[in-house]
């Protein structure tokens, strides 16, 4: 004779009631459950936007590529998807600095950038920043001293609006 256990299976899903509470310009600035209770900061000052990043009405992020404007060797390559990360290898000859074109932000850009292929040796300093440029120069890690980014290396570079 055989016997099968069954085992109950329940859920609960409790809806709470809940009100978005508006200014006059439309834009949400919170959420209200019962009793009055407050259970999300505001969200207003935020935007989403598949192509942009922005806060407060400011850019921060876009997918507008980055492309090189000067530097970085002869012929470098830049493989972006957006200004937030993106990779740059260095051409031939290489190049003690470069510098970057991006998209026009309110203030500038604030940018920081490794060669991750010679990052025992050298590192990356931000030299310059306009509203629409990033320039890098790299450095010895023993002397101090500018020292030439070699062809081929990899840098990978983080860009922010401001």
């Amino acid at each position: 004779m055989s016997s099968t256990n069954q085992v109950a299976n329940t859920s609960t899903t409790q809806i709470v009631p809940v009100q978005a509470t508006f200014n006059s310009a439309g834009v949400c600035t919170g959420l209200i459950g019962p009793g009055g209770q407050v259970f999300s900061p505001p969200l207003s000052g935020n935007t989403e936007n598949p192509s942009t990043l922005s806060m407060g009405g400011n850019l921060i992020a876009t997918t507008t590529l980055p492309t090189i404007s000067s530097g970085f060797g002869t012929s470098p390559t830049i493989s972006a998807v957006n200004t937030f990360v993106f990779k740059i290898v260095v051409g031939t000859g290489g190049a003690a600095n470069g510098t970057i074109t991006l998209p026009t932000a309110t203030n500038g850009w604030l940018a920081f950038a490794a060669d991750v292929t010679s990052g025992s040796t050298l590192f990356l300093q931000l030299t310059g920043s306009t509203t629409t440029s990033v320039t890098f120069t790299s450095f010895s890690v023993t002397t101090g001293a500018a020292s030439p980014m070699s062809a081929g290396d990899v840098i990978l570079v983080n860009a922010l609006a401001y």
